[in-house]
């Protein structure tokens, strides 16, 4: 199942990804293909994140979203590690082998892993704990949320113009309605986003959001 990305490649550095709510030409998948990471869609994730809310501790999920977009609401069971902490701190590699050996020591066999968008921070840690685990010889497989928690939270709420309700569900925690806007091309998407296109005048949202 799923496709994969990062093909033997190294992880590409923090400078080479640029995260920003809509830049003008937002990191692909392409640009960092990996052999070792599957890329998995929202329905089959979603399969996965049913057996980590059914205690199943061989998934685990890591959000590398920054604290205010995981404090808006955040899929059941992931734990939150910022990228920066994993790619860009001074302890990053440190920090990286003792996450890939916490959920090695829980049993874990699955790690999902997912930003907003899973086109730029996302695929970056992915393609890092891959080579990380592969390096340090860790049995676990590191998959990618296609389209990450922005397509996770549009196909768990469903199509429509009404905005889901706050609170906590089977799948996802914590989501916010004061955090996200319903628009008419992407669904749900964050105030950040939505903001941003505003003050450039943006009338509407590109296929292809950045995260």
């Amino acid at each position: 199942y799923g496709s994969r990305i990062c093909s033997g490649r190294a992880s590409p550095t923090p400078s080479a990804v640029r995260v920003a709510a809509m830049p003008s030409r937002p990191v692909t998948l392409e640009d960092t293909e990996h052999t070792h990471v599957k890329v998995l869609a929202v329905d089959e994730a979603i399969a996965l994140v049913q057996q980590v809310a059914a205690g199943n501790s061989k998934v685990q999920i890591i959000d590398v979203r920054s604290e205010i977009e995981h404090s808006g609401g955040h899929i059941r069971g992931a734990r939150h590690v910022p990228y920066e902490d994993i790619l860009e701190s001074a302890a990053a590699e440190a920090q990286g082998a003792e996450l890939l050996a916490s959920f090695e020591a829980a049993g874990a066999e699955t790690v999902l892993v997912h930003c907003m968008y899973s086109q730029a921070r996302g695929p970056a840690v992915a393609c890092s704990l891959a080579s990380l685990a592969e390096a340090r010889g860790h049995r676990l497989e590191v998959c990618l949320l296609e389209g990450g928690f922005h397509a996770f939270v549009n196909k768990v709420h469903g199509s429509g113009d009404a905005m889901p309700a706050g609170g906590a569900g089977d799948l996802i925690s914590g989501f916010k309605p004061e955090r996200w806007r319903m628009t008419a091309s992407n669904g749900l998407v964050e105030i950040e986003a939505v903001e941003a296109a505003e003050a450039l005048g943006v009338e509407d949202f590109p296929a292809a959001l950045s995260g």
